[in-house]
């Protein structure tokens, strides 16, 4: 047995799911590049990309703030100190993963990648059997019927 407090998992899946979407994008429209926007349209697929880019920041830039006014870890392999269910998370359980599935999103008309888009499907698979699933485990756990009410109130991801 360990001194140190349960947390949901021993690996901070999320975070690298994300990264290794993200490169492999990049990475796959290097090798084998698929437009998704016709050249007259590329400047408005960037700002359109670019504020759904934005859109995923300040989803999960809130719910980073909302932690940490909370005083709970952000990362899953820290233990989780507060049940948080307020600003974004009256709307979502996810709002880091939602934000960063929208950046991903947003990336596919930004950098005119298809495979941004390809990628998002397998993140966000990962994220929901590697990390949403066993947080849902752990809150429930860890914080009983608070955590069970909330979450029969609040979407998964929106």
């Amino acid at each position: 047995m360990t001194d140190q407090p349960e947390a949901s998992s021993p690996f901070p899946w999320p975070p690298v799911i994300f990264a290794t979407a993200f490169v492999a994008a990049w990475l796959a429209q290097q090798f084998w590049p698929q437009r998704v926007v016709p050249e007259s349209a590329v400047d408005l697929a960037r700002i359109l990309g670019a504020v759904v880019i934005l859109a995923g920041v300040a989803i999960a830039l809130s719910a980073e703030l909302r932690f940490f006014r909370a005083g709970t870890a952000t990362l899953p392999i820290q233990p989780t100190t507060v049940l948080v269910v307020d600003g974004i998370y009256r709307h979502t359980r996810n709002p880091m993963y939602l934000g960063l599935s929208l950046v991903l999103a947003g990336l596919g008309p930004a950098w005119d990648n298809f495979w941004c888009w390809a990628a998002l499907p397998f993140a966000v698979y990962a994220v929901t059997k590697l990390a949403i699933e066993r947080e849902e485990a752990y809150l429930a756990r860890t914080f009983g019927e608070d955590y069970l009410a909330y979450k029969a109130r609040v979407r998964r991801w929106f």
